[in-house]
């Protein structure tokens, strides 16, 4: 195991096994605004899969389609 790793976990143990209990409290707008940040993300991957699946898909059918003419040409 590395030295610094081990220093790490055990500064870690060391702070926060020595807290006390607390008590939070989440209100209504924290949820709903974890709720917006998870949607968000959401439709920001499917916009940026959206976006780019046609330039991958083009790009290996063109690959492929090449291949294909080159081995018909050769033939």
């Amino acid at each position: 195991m590395d030295i610094g790793v081990l220093n790490h976990s055990q500064i870690f143990t060391a702070l926060f096994s020595s807290l006390a209990r607390e008590f939070a409290y989440l209100d209504p707008g924290s949820g709903s605004y974890f709720v917006q940040l998870l949607l968000a993300s959401l439709m920001g991957a499917l916009f940026v899969i959206g976006v780019y699946r046609k330039k991958v898909t083009d790009f290996f059918r063109n690959l492929f389609s090449k291949r294909e003419a080159d081995e018909e040409l050769d033939e």
